[in-house]
């Protein structure tokens, strides 16, 4: 008769706990890769276009503040005489300078959002296959392992006890 050799089920029953801990893992990693694609769609959908919009309104008062300025300077002016206002032009083509970039970053902001979108769209197929890996394929298979293991480990107590 054969001999089983015992340390051959032990290394299955080591591989059977490295693919329970491995779908544990998976499972953490899956749940945290749909909490940063969550964090990600958040962060182009809202917080992005929230933030350049506040900024355009910021620089569009700053560009009305800054002309109330030049026409007041230009306006206290006596006929005739010229005002140097040459800071307060400087400051309203800066405002104008910073309104036109906001307006810029608030149209690329909607093309990242969309891209992203489509990015997050693609990526919600392999994570969901990953946590299906973690939640159900490897504990079947190391459901399975440790059945295997159990009969071999009462082939081997059988075949110890039988052939004497």
């Amino acid at each position: 008769m054969s001999r089983s050799d015992v340390r051959d089920i032990d290394s299955l029953g080591d591989l059977r706990r490295a693919l329970t801990r491995l779908a544990e893992r998976l499972a953490i990693e899956g749940q945290q890769l749909r909490h940063q694609l969550h964090r990600a769609q958040q962060h182009f959908e809202t917080d992005v276009p929230a933030y350049w919009a506040a900024e355009l309104k910021r620089a569009e008062r700053g560009l009305i503040e800054a002309q109330d300025r030049l026409s007041r300077k230009r306006a206290a002016a006596r006929p005739g005489d010229t005002v140097p206002a040459t800071d307060e032009q400087k400051e309203v083509a800066r405002w104008k300078t910073r309104r036109r970039t906001c307006q810029e970053k608030q149209a690329v902001s909607r093309r990242v959002r969309v891209e992203m979108q489509q990015t997050i769209e693609r990526t919600h197929g392999p994570v969901a296959d990953l946590v299906e890996q973690a939640e159900v394929v490897l504990p079947t298979a190391a459901e399975r392992l440790k059945q295997l293991i159990d009969r071999l480990e009462a082939y081997r107590g059988d075949s110890s006890g039988g052939g004497d």
